[in-house]
Parts: structure tokens; C-alpha cells; sequence
């Protein structure tokens, strides 16, 4: 029987409906009303029935590609993988954050497929960066568990520090979770700290380079991703300021400009090094996030207006003194402009061939692509596992499986934003807390969000283009473990009281 239906169905049509039949049944459970009295069993029972989903979601890939055929163990190593990982992470499962982890599983999947059908067309039966994708992930998936322990600590020593001894650790576990917690969660030290240390990272394109990496013995990493962390956690510390300083609806607008705007303005000025770089992906990524904490962090729209206002007159004013700025620095004056015409009309623009090949490349797909293995990655632009692995997607899986990734990045934040809503029901014991995990949670959702999506406007042409990856899904040792940490800070933002402890 089930031979009969792969013979009448190809096999990538059935890894599409699947992947849609998932996307469903995680839809219906971040749909479900977020009850306190439901059983713990029971989103640990709804957990496992996503994780094992996505086993056989991979399994059914890997098979379309004769995987299990070529490399066998591979394949195996992945699904143990999975599986492992849902085990550790079971202790902290509830109905806050059930789909949290199968909806990141679904979008590794599709990268580690991707990749390997990338390899099929090397002489190679797994190339190296197949492999290192799956050394990637897994340790990501450790610092991800590693970093819901630690912020675990973290909270226990700042709220029952008076009552350490009930708590039964060791004392080299409880200085350790002091001293992290003093400088990094204490207001009197760690909103400076998390200032200097993003401003820090965001200068670093403008002194070494964007794609300045610094060697750890065989692994490689860029510092400037972790920008994405670090400007979180301070715009979150710098709304909780506000929040306890100018929350009163009668506070004069000059207090609140002047508390919101100088910190805005020193943090803008390393920005100039992403444009010196040709690395618009942050600069879009870091303003988008900034717009939308504030507005949600604030809940005013004077705030927001302020900063849209000066977005724009950057603009127009960059527009209206562009001459000036071409004669002064003629070479990055001339990478922005032509970044602009290539987006409105790629096929005028050598420059923009890129764009054209994988414009091309999606069209050909139609809506149900050329299946898994059949098509032609040699056409595609060089950078195809990093910065296009969204036209590959597409181009192998059709317009139906680009709008399943989508979708998934859709979940993704809405799962995410339900796990900053749901922090409303610890405000009864401890109101710092929630209002703190509230913004850190919506900050750690947005980021992951707006990066996907400018991946993806990119390559589809509804936006710049930028070296920004897909996250979870692109080749990428340091994006991808900085997607990981994410992803951990917003698990320990959907904990309970007692699951705390």
C-alpha cells in the first residue's frame, strides 16, 4: 500500500503535504487557549507527537534523495538527533512553548535536505558542509539547553537570594550565578554593560570589516553576530528604565524625549559601518527592531513617530546631499544607489544577476517545483547555501513549499508572541520579572523574524538585497548558534513560577 502510493504520488508532493499537515496541527496548538490547569502530560504528550512529525518529515526527505541509500548512518545521526534533543528539552515543555522547538526542527529540516541535495551535485557523497551543519545545530541545541539552566540560576539567586540555603546548591554554582547576575541582570550594572558591549560589536564592522571572524582552534567566529543578542537584552533593560522612570501618562514630552533619543543617537553611530561594508541586512535588521520595541515597549506613539521621523529625514537628507557625499566618498556613495536600481529593475544592472538567476530560478519551479534532487543548483548565484537557500526551496519545492517556510517563520513569531503575552499571569509574583521577560521575549521573536523575512524579500526581490541568512535553515556557523541562543532566551521566557525551580 504505501509503496503504491510513492509510485502514484512524487515523493517531494508528499513531503509538502507533511510539512503543511504540521504546520497545521502547530497552528492548532498555539491556537489552543493558554490554560494554567492544563496538564503538564499533555503538552509533553503534544510535544512528542511534533518531535516524532519531524522525524519522519526528515526521513521522508532524506528518502526522496536516496539518503538512506548513499549514507545511511547520516541520516540515523539526524533522526537520534531530533529525538535526544526533544528528551532534554521535555522538562521544559508546557502549553506556553510546546511548538516552540518542532517548529525550529521543521525549518533545520528543510536546511539539512537542502544541503544535502546540494551535495549530490559534488563529486563528493557528503560534502563538508553538510556534515558541519549537523555539528552546527547540535551544538547549538547545547548552548540553547545550556543557556535555559543558566538564566534558570539566574532568577532563582535574584528572587529568593534571601533564601539560598532552600534551594540546596553548591557554593561554587551560587557564586557563579551571582556574579553573572550582578553584572548582567542588576539595573546598576548591566544596562551599561549591555550598552558598551553592543556598541562594541557594532563597531567592529566599521574598524576590522563585517565579515571580520576570530579563530577558536578549528571553529570559526564572527562577533559581530552576537550584536543581535546584546542589542536585545539592552533594549529591553532601557524600556524597563523608561518603564520605572517616565511611565506615567502626564510625564512632559521633554522628559521623555530626553530619556528615549541620546542613547538611540550614540548607538547610531557605529550604524555607518554597515554602509562602509556594503552590509545593509543589520542596518535594516537593527532599525526594523528598534522601531517595533519601542512601539511595543512603550505602548506611545510619540516615541515612535520620533524615530520614523528620523529614519526618514536620513533619507531624504542623504537624497537631497548626495552630490556632496559622492564627491567626498565616491566609492560607498555609489554601492547604495546602485543597490537601489538593482532592486527596482535587476535586469538593467550587470550587478544584479543574482537577483535575475534566482528570480528565474523560482519562476521555473511553478507550485509544485521540480522536485527534491531534480533541479539545477549550478545556475543558481555562488552563495547559494548561505544567502539563497530560499530559491532552492523554492525552486526544488515550488511556490507551495516557499509559502510553507514562510508560514513557519509565521508560527514561529506568533509562537513567540504568545509566550511574551502569557508572561501577564506572573505579574501576581514577581511584576519586575514578567514585564522584563515580556519585552525580552518579544525582542528575541522579532529579531529571528525580521531577519527571515528580509532573506526572503531579498531574494524575491521585495526588498534590498543583503548577505543577511535564513535562520535555522542557511549554512552558518555563528548566525546559526546565535539563532540557538535566541531561541533559548525565549524558552526561558515561557517557563512558569514552578517550572523555575
Amino acid at each position: 500500500m504505501i509503496d503504491e502510493v510513492f509510485a502514484y504520488y512524487p515523493l517531494h508532493v508528499l513531503y509538502l503535504l507533511a510539512y503543511a499537515a504540521l504546520l497545521l496541527l502547530s497552528a492548532v496548538m498555539i491556537l489552543w487557549p493558554i490554560s494554567r490547569k492544563r496538564s503538564h502530560w499533555t503538552s509533553v504528550v503534544n510535544f512528542f507527537i511534533m518531535i516524532g512529525g519531524n522525524c519522519g518529515l526528515f526521513a521522508l526527505g532524506y528518502h526522496a534523495l536516496n539518503g538512506f541509500i548513499r549514507d545511511r548512518e547520516t541520516g540515523i545521526i539526524v533522526i537520534a538527533l531530533y529525538l535526544i534533543a526533544g528528551l532534554v528539552f521535555a522538562k521544559n515543555v508546557n502549553s506556553r512553548n510546546v511548538t516552540l522547538l518542532p517548529l525550529i526542527f521543521m525549518l533545520s529540516t528543510t536546511g539539512f535536505l537542502m544541503l544535502y541535495r546540494l551535495s549530490l551535485s559534488s563529486a563528493r557523497i557528503v560534502t563538508t558542509e553538510f556534515i558541519k551543519q549537523i555539528i552546527f545545530i547540535s551544538l547549538g541545541l547545547l548552548l540553547m539547553l545550556g543557556l535555559v539552566g543558566v538564566l534558570k540560576l539566574i532568577f532563582l539567586l535574584d528572587v529568593h537570594g534571601d533564601r539560598l540555603e532552600l534551594l540546596g546548591m553548591s557554593k561554587t554554582r551560587v557564586f557563579l550565578g551571582r556574579f553573572i547576575n550582578t553584572l548582567f541582570v542588576k539595573p546598576r550594572f548591566s544596562y551599561h554593560i549591555w550598552l558598551i558591549l553592543t556598541m562594541i560589536l557594532l563597531a567592529i564592522p566599521l574598524i576590522f570589516g563585517a565579515s571580520m571572524r576570530v579563530s577558536l582552534g578549528a571553529v570559526q567566529v564572527q562577533p559581530s553576530e552576537f550584536v543581535k543578542i546584546t542589542f536585545v537584552i539592552y533594549l529591553t533593560h532601557h524600556l524597563t528604565r523608561y518603564r520605572q522612570k517616565i511611565g506615567a501618562w502626564d510625564e512632559p514630552i521633554s522628559s521623555r524625549i530626553t530619556f528615549l533619543i541620546p542613547p538611540l543617537l550614540l548607538l547610531s553611530l557605529p550604524f555607518f559601518g554597515y554602509v562602509l561594508q556594503r552590509d545593509f541586512g543589520p542596518l535594516m535588521l537593527y532599525s526594523l527592531l528598534i522601531i517595533s520595541m519601542f512601539f511595543v515597549g512603550t505602548s506611545r506613539l510619540l516615541e515612535v513617530g520620533i524615530l520614523l521621523l528620523i529614519f526618514v529625514s536620513t533619507i531624504i537628507l542623504y537624497n537631497q546631499f548626495f552630490p556632496y557625499i559622492n564627491a567626498l566618498v565616491p566609492k560607498y556613495a555609489s554601492i547604495i544607489i546602485d543597490r537601489i536600481n538593482i532592486w527596482q529593475n535587476p535586469w538593467l544592472y550587470t550587478k544584479g544577476e543574482q537577483i535575475v538567476r534566482s528570480l528565474w530560478a523560482i519562476k521555473a519551479a511553478g507550485l509544485w517545483g521540480t522536485g527534491l534532487g531534480m533541479g539545477h543548483p549550478e545556475f543558481f548565484p555562488s552563495e547559494v547555501q548561505h544567502d539563497f537557500i530560499f530559491t532552492l526551496i523554492a525552486h526544488e519545492l515550488g511556490l507551495a513549499g516557499g509559502v510553507l517556510v514562510i508560514l513557519s517563520y509565521v508560527l514561529f513569531c506568533w509562537q513567540g508572541i504568545r509566550i511574551a503575552v502569557a508572561t501577564k499571569y506572573d505579574v501576581a509574583w514577581n511584576e519586575e520579572w514578567a514585564w522584563f521577560r515580556l519585552r525580552l521575549a518579544l525582542g528575541c521573536t522579532l529579531v529571528l523574524f525580521f531577519q527571515a523575512m528580509i532573506n526572503i524579500g531579498g531574494v524575491t526581490n521585495f526588498s534590498l538585497m543583503t548577505g543577511i541568512t535564513l535562520p535555522y535553515v542557511s549554512y552558518g556557523g555563528t548566525s546559526l548558534l546565535v539563532s540557538y541562543l535566541l531561541a533559548g532566551i525565549l524558552a526561558f521566557c515561557s517557563l512558569t513560577k514552578n517550572e523555575m525551580r
